[in-house]
């Protein structure tokens, strides 16, 4: 087993050779490696004596913390694999997840609410605060290939269902591996987990400082969508490697609190396009080196990397050249290369790719092809369906995208599947979104236009309400356009480009709806958004988002509203819920939910 590229295994090496390092490192917490280690051995022993096998799923249910990072090891110590469960997710996504993916198992730190639990009847929830893991145990652990899946994460599918994309040690090893070899991190330095455990870019910031000897530094949710509580954990901790998104880059780099960060040399961006001129604002506060990195969950985590510098011109910094272990191949619609300067589709290949979709071998085997430039036996290659544009000297830009999956601040997202779950609500007979430009802030948005079933008028907040339940934050449209029919194409396909065109006829707009939530909540949380938006004319309808807001200011909203409120109110509520209206529903509800278990 040593030989083979085994995540845990790798950590276990790791574990043995600096056991009184600080492994983890959190608001609350400290944990050596040898407690680590201690730790996952007896969960993954717990975890096997309730039946746990080498190849099943397990799910995780859980906040930041170090319990999710001993779920996790201890989940792989036991020969599974495991699934992220963000507990921000929407409990029909989560009942799905847990449903499609077949886990009988999942470790959480609270009871799960009453309808995922039903949702979920032949799952035995495991509550890891109620295990006493500190005794030293010395279970019988399976051995596994590292070709076993490592981790299955779902991604937005085209079908409406999100899809689970099956990763096995060996590709995770592999990559963590051309990152110590880049970027050489040593003893001393802390790595910052600040991303969902529900995105691949979280392995990384989780498992490379682990694999080296490093620290692994874990900020509490809503510090992300704070840069000033982010860059005081950043110096208090002494992070000296950070990734975040553009959008949030963008935040932190308006908010100029990167050059107090002054023991960060590394930042990382990547999940969108990195623009040149966010590159040229950070380098002006910031001495460490900025590295943009490209690739999909298919492809375990990153696949390209780019060197940023300033100065460069402007436009879209470029996605760079495939990392050791990866091969790209830029093709048109026949498969053949296209010449430099020419756009083409990017395939990846090599051995990042992940074993495919779970459950789903006709996805599969669409996404995941022959590859007939590589001379391996049944060697595949990843169609990502990401345009881009080969340069003489081999460096990759990208262009933009073949089909309806798009990028919102960061987040992968299927438009199909948001039209799907519009065009299932009873009132809706067609739908599309697309996503368009904020007029003030130039930041992607999603605008949903539908044509009503009946002439009688719509309830927007009841669609909004309903989308909620099944869709995330982050692909709720902040536009709802009412049509009276679909542009189409001759072939009766919709027309989207056309879409564009209702943006600012206010008649298409859907009607005003009556406030018929308590009023007094309202009242509270409409006045903290005119004071920190700066504008008196706000309604109840307004999505934040739309009337200027931004992360930095949400997170001022949020600070303001929890002191106004008994009942607890998460920044993931605001994001959630990003109008009065909704939000102040989601508060009388919470309200009503805690007074009931009180009862």
């Amino acid at each position: 087993m040593a030989s083979e590229k085994i995540l845990h295994a790798k950590f276990k090496q790791q574990s043995n050779s600096t056991p009184n390092l600080v492994a983890l490192r959190c608001e609350k917490n400290v944990l050596t490696y040898k407690q680590l280690d201690q730790y996952t051995d007896a969960l993954a022993g717990e975890l096997i004596s309730r039946g746990v096998s080498p190849g099943d799923i397990v799910g995780v249910y859980l906040n930041k913390g170090v319990d999710l990072v001993i779920s996790l090891l201890g989940i792989l110590k036991a020969g599974a694999c495991y699934l992220p469960l963000d507990p921000y997710y929407p409990v029909k996504r989560l009942a799905y997840m847990i449903s499609h993916a077949g886990a009988k198992w999942v470790i959480t730190d609270s009871v799960p609410e009453q309808t995922l639990n039903a949702a979920s009847p032949d799952c035995e929830w495991l509550d890891i605060t109620r295990l006493d893991l500190t005794q030293p145990v010395a279970p019988k652990l399976p051995q596994v290939s590292d070709n076993r899946l490592c981790y299955v994460m779902y991604t937005s599918g085209s079908t409406g269902k999100p899809k689970g994309v099956m990763v096995s040690h060996r590709t995770v090893v592999l990559y963590l591996e051309w990152m110590q070899t880049a970027f050489n991190l040593r003893q001393h330095d802390v790595v910052l987990s600040q991303s969902s455990f529900s995105f691949d870019v979280s392995v990384w910031e989780i498992f490379w400082p682990l694999v080296v000897g490093a620290s692994c530094a874990l900020s509490d949710e809503e510090m992300k969508y704070d840069p000033q509580l982010m860059a005081n954990f950043i110096r208090r901790h002494q992070v000296t490697v950070a990734q975040f998104v553009p959008t949030a880059l963008r935040v932190i780099a308006d908010a100029n609190v990167v050059g107090d960060c002054r023991t960060l040399r590394h930042l990382f961006s990547g999940g969108e396009a990195l623009p040149q001129t966010l590159v040229d604002d950070l380098s002006r506060q910031f001495s460490g080196k900025i590295h943009n990195l490209y690739g999909p969950t298919e492809a375990t985590i990153f696949a390209c990397y780019w060197p940023c510098l300033a100065g460069q011109g402007e436009g879209i910094v470029p996605i760079g050249r495939p990392i050791p272990h990866a091969r790209a191949y830029v093709l048109n619609e026949a498969l053949e290369p296209v010449p430099a300067g020419a756009c083409g589709e990017l395939y990846l290949g090599g051995d990042i790719l992940a074993k495919g979709y779970l459950h789903a071998e006709v996805m599969t085997n669409e996404r995941f092809v022959h590859d007939p430039f590589s001379h391996g036996n049944g060697d595949k290659m990843y169609r990502t369906g990401d345009l881009v544009k080969r340069l003489d000297d081999d460096v990759l830009v990208f262009i933009g995208r073949v089909d309806d999956q798009v990028k919102v601040r960061g987040h992968r997202i299927e438009l199909a599947e948001i039209e799907t779950h519009l065009q299932a609500l009873p009132q809706i007979s067609h739908a599309a979104v697309i996503v368009e430009l904020h007029p003030q802030n130039k930041m992607p948005t999603l605008s949903a236009f539908y044509v009503a079933r009946h002439p009688s008028s719509v309830n927007v907040q009841e669609i909004k309400t309903s989308l909620a339940k099944s869709l995330p934050f982050y692909m709720l449209p902040t536009r709802f356009i009412r049509l009276d029919k679909m542009p189409v194409h001759p072939n009766g396909k919709i027309d989207k480009s056309n879409l564009h065109s209702y943006e600012n006829k206010k008649e298409r707009v859907l009607e005003e709806i009556k406030n018929n939530i308590n009023a007094d909540v309202e009242e509270k949380i409409i006045s903290v958004w005119k004071s920190v938006l700066n504008n008196k004319e706000l309604s109840t309808k307004d999505n934040f988002f739309d009337a200027g807001g931004n992360s930095l200011l949400m997170a001022k909203v949020h600070r303001e509203i929890k002191n106004k409120f008994s009942t607890p109110v998460s920044i993931m509520d605001l994001f959630q819920y990003p109008t009065v209206q909704m939000l102040s529903q989601r508060i009388v509800e919470k309200h009503a939910e805690i007074s009931g278990k009180k009862k």
